[in-house]
């Protein structure tokens, strides 16, 4: 079971998308560092793949996976309406945590991924801070 409240975040951005704050979303950029090992692992990149999924409309058309089930990946994910996705991965000893960035046409989401304080969602219109 992951320490991480993902459930919460994404249904935080999901409610800032349908609300238009960032326009069509476009890029995401999610790195996480969980702890464990292999189980937590496999747990960590099923749940931020469910992310981007969730965000971009559907699984991925295309993918390249770097790095293997036992150390930290990074995946690339391709959408056939042009979004793309880098998910960065890994567990072990040491913090917890993780970002994301997901720009759209017309802003941008930031979020610290934190156990510990994990409702810190920045959402940017563009032009705005």
């Amino acid at each position: 079971m992951s320490v991480f409240n993902f459930a919460s975040l994404r249904n935080t951005v999901q409610v800032a998308i349908e609300q238009g704050q960032i326009g069509r979303p476009a890029s995401l950029r999610l790195t996480v560092h969980g702890a464990g090992g292999e189980d937590n692992l496999q747990n960590l990149e099923s749940d931020v793949r469910d992310l981007a999924s969730a965000w971009f409309g559907g699984p991925s058309e295309s993918e390249y996976v770097t790095g293997g089930k036992r150390g930290p990946s990074v995946i690339a994910l391709k959408w056939s309406g042009g979004q793309s996705a880098i998910l960065s991965i890994s567990a072990g000893a040491g913090r917890t945590g993780g970002n994301l960035v997901l720009l759209g046409s017309n802003g941008a989401i930031y979020h610290d991924i934190d156990p510990v304080y994990s409702d810190n969602v920045r959402v940017v219109p563009n032009g705005g801070e």
